[in-house]
């Protein structure tokens, strides 16, 4: 039986309903784990719960044959919308590809004139998002002070990929796993700056961030009772600032 987990168990539910592509009358759900909030972020685990599709029973005779004529009768139907389905999805992953091809290129003089050798290597995830990630023996430079560097290339790479009329397909730029590394850094920031939050009494600035890591901080601290997030100033200056719930 499949397994998703999330912060909540609704959470976990509804991305595993939609993960089958099945509605909750369909579905038999075992709750394995329930989320926890903790103690200031200390204890704190997410909900795992299992679900499958119930086996619907089979029709009587009559019924199967209804819906054999039925099925015969809007084949053709069926099968031109569903070729039309795929080409329209086969389209629009070539166009994507393409945009992504240009934007290597785009890319390449920049990475040369900063001294750095590195191989790109890009990938498809959906219609919405792609990953180029760059194969390189000098990580650090490309990477930069707190991902000042790869930041500032993945920022030109939407501003190129707007340009060129691919605003909807959103790049991510990667390299050594620097963004997991980075994620779970931010997260323990998270929840070390709300512990200091509540005990000073006071709210606390972080250091400005690009808004999908200010995105990490926001999602970590959602469900904590004793904190509130929000953020301040304007871009590239822009912060998260972590308050204390009746701060």
């Amino acid at each position: 039986m499949p397994t998703f987990t999330a912060k909540t168990v609704d959470e976990a539910i509804e991305n595993g309903l939609e993960s089958l592509e099945i509605n909750r009358q369909d579905a038999t759900i075992n709750v394995v784990q329930t989320d926890r909030r903790g103690f200031f972020g200390i204890g704190r685990r997410d909900a795992i719960v299992e679900i499958d599709q119930i086996a619907k029973n089979k029709t009587s005779e009559p019924t199967q044959e209804i819906a054999k004529q039925t099925t015969h009768k809007n084949e053709k139907n069926i099968v031109k919308h569903h070729h039309d389905d795929e080409f329209h999805l086969s389209k629009n992953k070539v166009a994507n590809r393409d945009a992504v091809e240009q934007l290597m290129g785009y890319l390449k003089p920049i990475i040369d004139e900063l001294g750095i050798q590195a191989n790109m290597q890009p990938k498809l995830i959906n219609r919405k998002f792609a990953r180029i990630n760059f194969t390189t023996e000098q990580e650090g430079l490309l990477i930069g002070k707190h991902g000042l560097t790869i930041n500032a290339l993945q920022n030109l790479s939407q501003i190129y990929l707007n340009h060129i009329g691919f605003s909807r397909l959103t790049i991510q730029l990667d390299t050594a796993d620097y963004r997991h590394r980075r994620t779970e850094i931010l997260k323990k920031l998270a929840e070390k700056t709300a512990r200091e939050a509540v005990a000073t009494g006071q709210p606390v600035y972080l250091d400005p961030m690009p808004s999908f890591e200010r995105k990490v901080i926001h999602n970590q601290l959602e469900n904590n009772l004793y904190v509130n997030t929000f953020s301040s100033g304007r871009e590239p200056y822009r912060a998260v600032v972590v308050e204390p719930e009746n701060g």
